[in-house]
């Protein structure tokens, strides 16, 4: 089941009261860990290694999982309509540099609305993968072990792709060949009717290929010279 998978609208959700309710006594029972615990106390100074055989391990976990429900959590307020969504008072606005793009182009140039991305070769190697168990920060069971791969030469951008890139992508069509995605790709663009990154939003005629781009709270002019976000 895909993460956006329609299929979840068949289940019985909790009320938003419920879930406030449970978040606070969740809160409350792992801050009172936190401060109390006794296998927390300094051990006289000397401090506490909360390794993968201390019981506290779990707590790691909870904070690196919740780190990804943030990631996730901001896509999903992206895709929110943006009437429904509301900076926070205590949330910094967009940075000034947002509204200084010097071009006001819908169709951007390589070279002046973003920089010309060459591929570089690197040479490939062998490469060592995975991690000690006494590696001094938290990790997946996935992270540990260890593997030797070997890695034929390649090629790399030499940026990570821009807007302006990605639009000659959509422009020529990229978003309605089947050549250039995976199946799982192409069965999620199919069944959402993507024309373009869901972030990016038409606001010119249909096929003009004219954007503004969605960020968590607003629709700001597109920054062509930004790294793309795409959804899949």
């Amino acid at each position: 089941m895909l993460w956006d998978d329609m299929h979840k609208n068949d289940m019985v959700w909790p009320t938003v009261s419920e879930v406030y309710e449970y978040r606070k006594h969740v809160y409350d029972a792992v801050v009172d860990v936190i401060m109390n615990h006794p296998i927390l106390d300094d051990n006289d100074g000397k401090g506490v290694v909360v390794n993968q055989e201390h019981p506290m391990w779990a707590l790691f976990m909870g904070f690196e999982h919740e780190r990804i429900h943030l990631e996730t959590s901001s896509v999903l307020f992206r895709e929110t309509p943006i009437e429904l969504v509301q900076r926070p008072g205590s949330w910094p606005g967009l940075h000034p540099s947002v509204y200084d793009s010097t071009s006001k182009r819908s169709q951007p140039m390589e070279g002046e609305d973003y920089p010309t991305n060459e591929m570089i070769s690197v040479e490939g190697k062998s490469v060592e993968l995975g991690k000690p168990l006494d590696f001094p920060s938290y990790g997946w069971d996935n992270e540990y072990g260890q593997r030797t791969v070997s890695v034929p030469d390649f090629q790399a951008s030499k940026h990570m792709i821009t807007n302006g890139e990605f639009w000659q992508f959509v422009a020529e069509g990229g978003y309605r060949n089947n050549d250039y995605w995976c199946e799982d790709g192409w069965a999620w663009r199919s069944h959402r009717n993507m024309k373009s990154p869901f972030f990016w939003k038409p606001t010119g005629p249909q096929g003009s290929h004219e954007y503004g781009l969605r960020t968590i709270f607003e629709e700001i002019p597109m920054r062509w010279d930004w790294p793309v976000d795409v959804t899949y």
